[in-house]
């Protein structure tokens, strides 16, 4: 009778110790914050992330479409925030629910200086007319904007930097071996230059802008502009390189159009540019001048759009291009650029993302993909150069939803690899989850602690609806959507 007893309160002992687990496990969630706002990541904003002494720290926007920045602590499994760390100019009030009334261009780029201080720039189309003269293109909205923590690793308190041109988008940072940091980013709106600001005091000063992609009248024609998009990168040893597509841009009849596929790498000691094939360049460069040295693959009317570029030990270098439907890959092989490749066919609807080259030949590309009604975070691995594609591990997945990207995380730690937000078709509202994805899926966060919307979408359901598809796809055709889609 005893023992039976004894039993029965270890039996019922045990019962409530895996309730009380799976209690526990029921109190997490897979994301860390439900406030991602509007289209809060970008591959072309980068980088959004960084794993710096054990913590990594991550940046989107938020409500407003202000920059928000959280930290995981790897050591104590335990997240920060997310930190209202500033104001985007060009957010509106209340947070709208159509989202052709967001502009996007002012999501945050986030990097960290040697001394551990995080630095933040957002908040940029191109700059208002009211800031002063544009010598490197036409004015847009916002106002590209430099904030810095005030104490180093601590994203409570945060202070604005003076020390940039505001007349700024699609910022870029690129962080050298050294300590130096560069900032690219297109000088105003659509018909502007590319340009970069460089810092050797970690980020407290900048030098004055320098172009390096010129925008100007296209030969030939009296209402298509040259324009561009480029992503800029480390290479190796004390080189940046320049990955970039063309964009006739037009007006009237302005489309969205881009084309063709270029390269170009810059030597920092002494600020120089050559071709793949080591030729010097006429900076800044030109359409002429890209259609002759820098051409990886004219692509005709076949629409091209940036992806991210890296190199081999070698220093040649290995890119992704993305086109309607699927990524591409292109490698110099030291001699030519090899015909290039696409990406798991059957997975590359929505596909975005970034890669790392492990050798000249092996390639591990980390992408976000739709596929069979669900959205994955797959790795993808070429171990001949690209000729050949084997899907690996899906370290996340959700049904019924997109995902959006960023590249990479800088310096990642493999938990954390890379920061995505979910986007749900069906939501009558622009509020996302935010997932911080590693090898072991997303990292979880107890419910209570993700939660951030409060009383925000009570406030928004007067709002008026958000446009029907169809308005949607006038806009894009008339080119008022975020250019960067």
């Amino acid at each position: 009778m005893y023992l039976s007893s004894i039993s029965n309160r270890s039996l019922i002992l045990s019962l409530l110790i895996l309730a009380s687990g799976r209690l526990c496990t029921a109190a997490n969630v897979e994301y860390f914050s439900d406030n991602g706002y509007g289209n809060p990541v970008s591959t072309l904003q980068h980088p959004a992330s960084e794993h710096y002494k054990g913590v990594t720290y991550v940046a989107y926007s938020g409500p407003h479409e202000d920059p928000y920045i959280a930290a995981y602590d790897h050591t104590a499994g335990k997240w920060t925030g997310p930190v209202h760390a500033g104001v985007n100019p060009m957010g509106k009030a209340p947070d709208q629910v159509d989202p052709g009334e967001l502009d996007n261009h002012g999501r945050p780029a986030l990097i960290v200086d040697r001394q551990g201080y995080i630095h933040l720039i957002f908040g940029g189309h191109g700059g208002e007319a009211k800031f002063g003269q544009n010598d490197f293109g036409t004015p847009g909205k916002g106002r590209q904007t430099h904030i810095v923590t005030k104490k180093p690793g601590d994203i409570s308190a945060w202070e604005t930097l003076e020390n940039i041109s505001p007349f700024g988008t699609y910022s870029q940072w690129v962080k050298m071996s050294n300590g130096d940091l560069y900032l690219f980013y297109r000088h105003g709106s659509h018909r502007s230059d590319w340009v970069y600001q460089k810092s050797v005091d970690d980020g407290r000063t900048f030098e004055h802008e320098v172009s390096v992609i010129k925008h100007k009248s296209a030969a030939g024609s009296l209402i298509v502009h040259d324009s561009w998009y480029a992503w800029f990168d480390q290479g190796k040893g004390n080189t940046i390189t320049a990955s970039y597509v063309y964009h006739p841009c037009a007006n009237p009849g302005h489309n969205a159009q881009r084309n063709n596929t270029y390269y170009m790498l810059m030597d920092c000691r002494d600020g120089s540019w050559t071709n793949v094939q080591g030729a010097k360049l006429k900076m800044p460069v030109t359409k002429e001048s890209a259609d002759s040295l820098t051409l990886i693959q004219a692509t005709g009317k076949e629409k091209s759009n940036h992806g991210s570029c890296h190199v081999d030990a070698e220093g040649n270098p290995h890119i992704f291009f993305r086109f309607p439907g699927q990524i591409r890959y292109y490698r110099w092989d030291g001699k030519a650029w090899q015909k290039a490749s696409a990406i798991g066919a059957d997975y590359s609807k929505g596909s975005d993302g970034d890669f790392i080259v492990d050798s000249p030949l092996t390639v591990r590309a980390l992408l976000t993909q739709n596929h069979d009604g669900k959205a994955e975070v797959n790795w993808w691995k070429t171990t001949d150069g690209g000729l050949n594609w084997t899907k690996g591990a899906t370290l996340f997945t959700m049904p019924e939803v997109g995902f959006q990207a960023t590249v990479l995380a800088r310096n990642a730690h493999p938990d954390a690899e890379m920061l995505i937000c979910a986007k749900d078709p069906k939501q009558e509202h622009l509020y996302h989850h935010m997932f911080l994805v590693g090898e072991k899926g997303a990292i979880s966060r107890p419910t209570d602690e993700a939660s951030h919307l409060g009383d925000r979408l009570e406030t928004i359901k007067a709002m008026p609806k958000a446009h029907t598809k169809a308005e949607a796809k006038r806009r894009k055709k008339a080119g008022l959507e975020d250019d960067d889609t």
